[in-house]
């Protein structure tokens, strides 16, 4: 098959399939202006991918500040398809929580200062974000295997911030929880129950704010009430996707 039968059987963007053929990662071979490669190469990468293997990368990521740098200019412009080529070429090869915590998060957040100094509308902000989301969902694993629990990722009512909850839910969908994500500004009630109807192990609570942080913490009391046997986290504005995630491990155990 071509490279872009490729890329769709394996659910990815043609140049993260690109990457991985030029990392050595799928086997193809060069015919005239493109690449064929095997079932068997697809299929076999496929499994690994189920089984949530982690691929020795090929990319050593030199600067991080200019990865971020460089999608921040993209989003900030709506380039999407810029963004989609500069995050391509790093995804498969470093962790969703390090594409998170070290590019996308970086890149957000100036477009977070932008508008609060008036440089970039909230059009402009919202749409940047937007496209970090499509980024987000194209290329968070989905890794097979036994979970390490349940987990619901949401935000108090009144967060509207939802880019950071989304982010949190891929991290803990790449470490192997079985996920919950509920958006966000949703009544604390309503995901206590949701966490005690599914047997939820684990809330967390986003907050992008101080503001939040206060209302994540009158929301945790509520669902506590609701679920007493679920360990509730919360997510700060700073706090990074590594410590969430090793966070829940613990609660894992």
């Amino acid at each position: 098959m071509d490279l872009q039968a490729a890329a769709d059987a394996l659910g990815v963007h043609y140049q993260t399939a690109y990457g991985w053929v030029r990392s050595g990662r799928l086997p193809a071979r060069k015919v005239g202006h493109g690449y064929q490669i095997s079932d068997s190469d697809v299929t076999a990468l496929a499994d690994q991918r189920s089984r949530g293997t982690q691929p020795t990368s090929q990319i050593r990521v030199r600067d991080w500040p200019v990865q971020a740098g460089q999608v921040y200019l993209a989003i900030a412009d709506g380039d999407e398809i810029g963004a989609r080529k500069l995050i391509g070429r790093l995804a498969g090869h470093v962790s969703v929580t390090d594409l998170c915590d070290k590019v996308l998060g970086p890149a957000l957040r100036r477009i977070g200062d932008d508008w609060a100094a008036g440089k970039v509308s909230i059009a402009q902000e919202h749409r940047a974000t937007a496209i970090c989301e499509r980024l987000l969902a194209t290329h968070a694993p989905r890794p097979a295997g036994r979970p390490r629990g349940t987990a619901i990722v949401s935000t108090p009512p009144g967060e509207r911030h939802g880019m950071p909850a989304l982010m949190a839910a891929a991290c803990l969908r790449e470490d192997h929880w079985q996920m919950q994500h509920l958006s966000a500004d949703l009544p604390a009630a309503e995901i206590g129950t949701m966490a005690r109807q599914i047997g939820a192990t684990l809330v967390v609570l986003s907050t992008a704010s101080t503001a939040g942080a206060l209302r994540a913490d009158r929301a945790a009391r509520v669902i506590r009430r609701v679920t007493p046997g679920a360990v509730l986290l919360t997510g700060h504005s700073g706090d990074t996707l590594s410590a969430l995630r090793a966070r829940a491990r613990q609660v894992a155990g």
